[in-house]
């Protein structure tokens, strides 16, 4: 009788697992600059009790696809920014009113694109 329980107990917590990189869902594109895009795919969709939770990629979608990050559409998400050979990743964080913008990382086209890594 004690085992049921348990059973139950381990049965939610494997289902209640999130892929945080995941690529089920495609949400939408944005071109970033030249060919380069920022993927958005839908993580998991919260409906009328918030924003959904999507992964960010940036791509040439033939040589590479490198992750950005997971976010809260509701509070904030990634802005890429070409300069030059580079793509500046920033993380535009939303509470309220206010809105910042903190760069995170720096990129180099060439070299995403000689690694040829899809993450």
């Amino acid at each position: 009788m004690q085992k049921i329980p348990f059973y139950i107990l381990a049965v939610a917590l494997l289902s209640g697992c999130i892929d945080k990189r995941s690529k089920k869902e495609f949400k939408s594109s944005k071109r970033i600059c030249d060919s380069l895009y920022m993927e958005l795919y839908t993580v998991f969709g919260s409906g009328a009790l918030g924003g959904d939770l999507l992964s960010a990629y940036i791509t040439d979608s033939t040589n590479f696809r490198k992750y950005l990050g997971t976010f809260d559409n509701a509070e904030g998400g990634y802005h890429c920014e070409c300069k030059g050979d580079s793509i500046i990743v920033s993380e535009v964080i939303r509470k309220q009113i206010d809105v910042k913008i903190r760069p995170i990382e720096t990129f180099n086209v060439n070299r995403l694109k000689e690694k040829g890594e899809f993450e």
